[in-house]
């Protein structure tokens, strides 16, 4: 495929064409803060709006969407242009599922609010001075937006929909800390300006920031955190039912989001819950043989496992380390690049600590891709909170995971694909972009990159982790697990860590499904792989058929399965 020409909607297909601009349109009215992020200037002044008219506006505009779309004739398409059509219907999907959900009502932790506070603006570009003071008038919106969030977690409440203690301990926890924070340091003012905006403009645009920090933001989030511990946090879920199952529809939210995550609208919670199962047994095999050549007088898994968690070599030293470990593991990574892919990210990939007002909380990495116009390079955040805590067998994998080959090639390719309409750049199925990040994993081996055995069992480590989210998920969420018998499992079946058990298990606690994409897209990518190879034979190569993935952007795992047997039949004749 080509990163050359842009996209040119044929003139047949004008009517699907304005479906898809006004759609992608108003997703951007829908969340300000994402288009922000993507780079659109003129959502600079403007954030979420968490009221029932606007929950209502949008149904009846996805409504109106639906409608449009189905009006087109989808066998007039060209295969490219039905992958459009069907990322639209996914789109459409999702968004309806979410406004059926109405998970703000009750989100706590990493499905709660306080990225507003402390994340999202660390993500922000600021191009001109006019773009930056656009940005102040969004601040002055805070006060307004967690009115709303009080209000709507209010209603949840009354409607018996409310997280647990634990995530709402997290979430005040992170709201205190934030509201401790000077107003010199305030994480609000740590967006990024470009070089053309003086040292003097930005000196002074902080300083009438911090004054709507101090009048518009703090008290409205203070009014929020006392809500929070006074009338949530004593109704908040034990630990003996963590999962969704227990709130007021939960079981129908649930098997929404199993079915969106996984990317199979027919999966059960039983089948996800086995197919953990049946991946964790296969993996203990790998674990002694690769076991054996680390420790000395191992001689089952188990013991693997147990030395992964307990031998003081496997940790990390210090944050410098781990940083220079992931900066080095990615340098390497590229090397081998053109004999597995024809096509490559334009922009560089970054390494940064994941900041420190929300290391406590955060997953151990997460990647942000790049922005189209070049002012943000992608970028791989590492958690160094607590390195002695950290495995360093994780090191190499999460480092391909992230970056190369996973997720600054996914993600990145996608935000520079110049034929396909810009929704497409950006609305991606989470089954097929972890699942490509996982499968990277695997990729990496085959590529010869893991540098020794203890980063093998790494990779183990983690291919294990990702079964046993299939396991807990649904046990939590399906089955009636409590968060004691998920922790006890987790530890049990992969070499996880402690504090790392307890901070993912509150994440799959707080987002439902969410950690089966994972697992579920990897397998379906071997699947197809496998059924390529094996019907090409010794036409198949490997490099196109990582093209093939990946020249559409993130799409959905039926799409991904069309794609890759029109691409079978094209080689074949």
């Amino acid at each position: 495929f080509k990163q050359k020409t842009a996209y040119e909607i044929p003139l047949r297909l004008v009517g699907s064409e304005m479906c898809i601009r006004d759609s992608f349109k108003n997703t951007l009215n829908s969340s300000p803060t994402s288009a922000i992020m993507r780079g659109y200037r003129e959502y600079f002044d403007q954030i979420e709006e968490l009221t029932e008219a606007r929950f209502d506006q949008n149904l009846k505009d996805l409504d109106k969407f639906e409608k449009r779309l189905n009006e087109i004739d989808f066998n007039n398409l060209s295969n490219k242009e039905k992958v459009t059509h069907g990322m639209l219907e996914y789109a459409f999907g999702s968004n309806k599922d979410s406004l059926l959900d109405k998970s703000w009502e009750f989100g706590a932790g990493v499905s709660g609010f306080t990225g507003y506070l402390i994340d999202y603006n660390q993500q922000m570009f600021i191009p001109d001075l006019e773009s930056a003071d656009l940005l102040l008038k969004r601040l002055e919106l805070y006060n307004q937006f967690f009115n709303q969030v009080s209000l709507v977690q209010k209603k949840g409440l009354d409607g018996n929909r409310v997280a647990t203690e634990r995530n709402i301990l997290r979430t005040i926890d992170q709201i205190e800390s934030y509201l401790k924070t000077s107003l010199e340091e305030d994480p609000l003012l740590l967006v990024n300006f470009s070089p053309e905006v003086s040292e003097e403009d930005v000196i002074n645009w902080k300083e009438k920031a911090k004054l709507i920090i101090d009048g518009y933001v703090r008290p409205s989030v203070n009014t929020y955190l006392e809500q929070l511990k006074s009338e949530h946090l004593p109704k908040g879920r034990s630990d003996m039912n963590p999962g969704i199952m227990w709130i007021e529809g939960g079981d129908d939210i649930y098997l929404r989001s199993l079915r969106k995550f996984t990317g199979n609208k027919d999966i059960t919670v039983q089948q996800v819950h086995e197919t953990g199962l049946s991946e964790i047994k296969r993996l203990k095999k790998e674990f002694l043989e690769i076991g054996k050549k680390v420790f000395k007088d191992v001689t089952t898994p188990e013991e693997v496992i147990y030395k992964m968690q307990t031998e003081p070599s496997m940790r990390f030293e210090s944050k410098e380390q781990m940083l220079q470990m992931a900066e080095d593991t990615i340098k390497r990574a590229y090397e081998p690049l053109a004999d597995w892919f024809t096509v490559f990210p334009k922009a560089p990939c970054n390494v940064l600590p994941v900041p420190e007002e929300s290391e406590k909380h955060a997953p151990p990495a997460y990647y942000y891709s790049p922005l189209p116009d070049g002012s943000r390079d992608g970028t791989y955040f590492l958690n160094t909170y607590k390195p002695e805590t950290k495995s360093i067998f994780e090191a190499e994998s999460v480092a391909f995971h992230e970056a190369i080959p996973g997720h600054h090639l996914d993600r990145t390719i996608a935000v520079e694909l110049e034929d396909v309409p810009d929704f497409q750049k950006y609305v991606a199925s989470t089954a097929f972009v972890e699942g490509w990040g996982l499968y990277s994993e695997q990729l990496a081996n085959e590529m010869g990159l893991y540098s020794n055995d203890i980063q093998q069992l790494g990779r183990l480590g983690n291919d294990a982790w990702r079964a046993c989210r299939l396991v807990l998920d649904t046990g939590m969420h399906g089955m009636g697990w409590s968060r004691d018998e998920a922790i006890k499992f987790f530890r049990a079946n992969s070499p996880i860590e402690e504090i790392n058990a307890n901070i993912e298990t509150d994440r799959y606690i707080a987002w439902p499904g969410q950690a089966c994409s994972y697992k579920m897209g990897q397998l379906k990518i071997e699947e197809l792989r496998r059924k390529a190879e094996n019907e090409l034979g010794n036409m198949f190569d490997i490099r196109y058929f990582h093209d093939e993935v990946l020249c559409d952007g993130g799409i959905t795992l039926p799409i991904l399965e069309n794609k890759i047997n029109d691409f079978i039949e094209r080689h074949k004749s």
